[in-house]
């Protein structure tokens, strides 16, 4: 097939050029008019579709056909492009549906002619034909954005293609001829299906870059590289003759990447023993191996990336391979690691003749790194609230132990974020809690959830406590058969050892949680929530307690750590994040700096809370038995007088300099005169929100976690 492909092309090529040499010079003579190109606005308002891609294509060698919703690259590339016929290509178009003759009103001719005088442009008498032109050989090529599964084989045929850009379609292979494209130096096949890197790829002989991100790579293969075909040698006379002779092409061992020097292998499933092969690519200079499955200790020299090894290798990327604990061997000094995201627990260890390693490696070794989470999923899907806009899906991170759950499961600590209820979202999970997974509890981990809730004032309190319910729901009825699903089998989630913490409103949602309410009293005694009867622990971090504390009744002007951040001072300023759909807490980022960050001082500065928790909370029940729920009712102080059995452990830590929220005075004696084990760390000096910093470790909380939830 690729022969005859070939012969075509140059027998057309022949062809046009006798014909061009015979020619009459039939063109515009001196005095016909000139028309104008299209620049400008009017360029920008051509469509955009196959046909006008492929014909500026002819004109500049470069031919980008991405986000066009295509299932194939189509056949009019390969017949105005390359020249070729209709009926030589692998995989022909299908014809026309045929209309039904039998039900047309006009005649078969009368149809032909309409056709025909609905395509002639203003003026023509008739459409003919132009003679196929030989085109500008094709040396940049963009699909992106695409459906396409699969690749024809006359993909081969464009030897001139210096850059490919297939990123985000559905390829799972590549077809042997890719091999032939000898020129190309650039290559994305990120955000695709693959499952290995194609052997079309591996000899390449001037690829210096290779984009495989996001895809489904868990093998490296380097065993069966596709070598180039006759055609493919001799694509242009000579090109590439000292990496290519024809007489070695069959036979003997072949180069790997011989002049890659990036290699983009992120958001993939590759592990430890997948990578040793790497160590043969020796142009390397930039490896990206970010948020793999690379795990435990990575042994550097028998992977292949020790100073020994890859000498070229000026950039490594491990982030967000949060199972990684520690690496041994060394680096070229001069090679830039970058662990974001890692749990490196376990020292680094020193190399075999007792010199320790280089200052790069020695630097990624820390304890206080910041892990990503291992997975995020879907706890519950809410329907769109406008007409124009999309259903809400509402999330959580989960952040899973490096090793393998045993018995029952690994135990779960649940982490609310704070911002009053009114701001803030699962990523502000505080670095200890990051790393806890990693702290091990004799041959036990703890596996840690940070979930987004929906957010007053858009949402009533009582349904921001209907989101904590449908968590605990879901984790008990759904996310192990997730975990099975996503491919971590052997991680299990122990239903039955459930911590919920939180820090500041995140600890009020914990406590409320974890605090369970005698079954006896009524709906409207407990304010419409009754908080869960399976949890085994609670840790709030400085947590609000008391919505009707005279704290929250004071208006505070200026905000005590807002230096030169201006809060606006009238109601009116605020209106569009008090009522507006938009701001309706999809859980979405909102940093200091966003605007709803600006609720909470607002709220202080204002003394506003608990008024904006309840300002659209509707009455609950029905009738005669209908309420309002009230401020006191869903107060932490108040609820622990109603508690009429022990209640779970509580691990109560704030510092004495919060100026945050209520005092903790009225909360701890409310604590004490329950039954139940409590351990309150008062920090002297300390702030609120004091573990957000990476240097904090809360080892006593930790401690206290092993006595009460491993």
């Amino acid at each position: 097939m690729a022969s005859d492909i070939r012969q075509k092309i140059a027998a057309k090529r022949n062809e046009t050029r006798t014909a061009k040499s015979q020619a009459v010079p039939t063109g515009r003579g001196r005095n016909a008019p000139v028309i104008p190109s299209r620049t400008g606005a009017d360029a920008v308002m051509e469509d955009r579709t196959v046909s006008t891609q492929v014909g500026r294509a002819v004109k500049s060698g470069k031919l980008d056909i991405s986000s066009l919703s295509l299932h194939q690259i189509p056949a009019q590339v390969y017949i105005d492009l390359l020249g070729l016929d209709v009926d030589s290509l692998s995989q022909p178009p299908l014809p026309p549906p045929r209309d039904d003759i039998k039900g047309m009103t006009r005649s078969f001719e009368s149809h032909l002619a309409l056709a025909e005088s609905s395509a002639r442009p203003f003026g023509a008498t008739s459409i003919t034909k132009d003679d196929w032109a030989e085109p500008e050989e094709l040396v940049g090529f963009k699909a992106a954005d695409n459906e396409i599964r699969e690749l024809d084989i006359e993909i081969g045929a464009f030897g001139a293609l210096k850059s490919i850009d297939l990123r985000g379609n559905h390829l799972t292979g590549l077809p042997d001829r890719f091999a032939d494209l000898l020129r190309l130096t650039t290559v994305d096949l990120s955000h695709n299906a693959f499952i290995t890197i194609p052997p079309a790829l591996l000899v390449l002989p001037a690829l210096q870059l290779l984009d495989l991100s996001h895809n489904a790579i868990a093998t490296i293969d380097f065993s069966s590289p596709i070598i180039p075909s006759e055609h493919g040698l001799t694509y242009g006379a000579g090109f590439l003759s000292t990496s290519f002779s024809r007489a070695s092409s069959g036979k003997g061992p072949k180069t790997i990447f011989p002049v890659l020097r990036s290699l983009n292998l992120g958001f993939n499933a590759l592990r430890n023993e997948s990578l040793s092969i790497l160590g043969r690519i020796q142009a390397l200079r930039v490896l990206n191996l970010e948020t793999n499955k690379i795990n435990g200790t990575l042994d550097l020299q028998q992977i292949g990336l020790g100073d020994q090894l890859s000498s070229e290798l000026a950039s490594l990327v491990l982030s967000g391979n949060a199972g990684l604990q520690g690496m041994t061997g060394n680096f070229r000094s001069s090679c830039k690691v970058e662990t974001v995201g890692c749990s490196l627990f376990s020292p680094l260890a020193d190399t075999a003749d007792g010199s320790s390693t280089s200052k790069t490696t020695s630097s990624v070794k820390s304890s206080l790194l910041v892990p990503l989470p291992t997975l995020t999923f879907t706890y519950r899907t809410l329907p769109a609230a406008t007409f124009d806009s999309l259903p809400l899906n509402v999330e959580f991170d989960l952040y899973l132990p490096p090793t393998p759950s045993i018995g029952a499961g690994h135990p779960l600590v649940i982490w609310f974020h704070g911002g009053g209820l009114l701001q803030g979202n699962k990523e502000n999970l505080p670095p200890h809690f990051r790393r806890l997974p990693g702290h091990k509890y004799g041959t036990e981990s703890v596996a840690v959830i940070s979930p987004n809730y929906r957010l007053a004032p858009q949402i009533p309190i009582l349904d921001i406590l209907d989101d904590v319910t449908v968590l605990l729901s879901f984790v008990r009825a759904k996310l192990n058969d997730r975990l099975e699903k996503t491919g971590e089998s052997k991680q299990q989630i122990d239903t039955s050892r459930i911590c919920v913490s939180g820090g500041s409103a995140g600890g009020y949602l914990a406590l409320m949680a974890g605090l369970a309410m005698p079954i006896n009293l009524s709906d409207e005694q407990v304010g419409g929530y009754r908080g869960d009867r399976g949890i085994k622990c609670i840790a709030p971090f400085y947590p609000i307690t008391d919505l009707l504390d005279k704290f929250w009744a004071t208006k505070v002007d200026p905000v005590p750590w807002l230096t030169s951040r201006h809060v606006p001072k009238r109601v009116r300023a605020l209106s569009p994040l008090l009522t507006s759909s938009k701001h309706n807490a999809r859980g979405g980022k909102t940093p200091f700096g966003s605007e709803k960050s600006i609720l909470y001082p607002y709220m202080l500065q204002h003394a506003l809370f608990p008024s904006l928790l309840f300002l659209k909370q509707k009455s609950v029940g029905y009738g005669l038995d209908a309420f309002r729920p009230e401020p006191r009712t869903l107060s932490i102080t108040h609820r622990l007088s109603l508690l009429d059995k022990p209640r779970p452990p509580i691990y109560l830590i704030y510092g004495t300099l919060d100026t945050s929220v209520q005092p903790f005075e009225n909360t701890v004696a409310a604590m004490k005169r329950t039954e139940g084990w409590l351990e309150v760390e008062v920090r002297d000096g300390i702030d609120h929100g004091f573990d957000e910093d990476a240097g904090e470790e809360c080892v006593a909380f930790r401690d206290w976690l092993g006595m009460h939830l491993v």
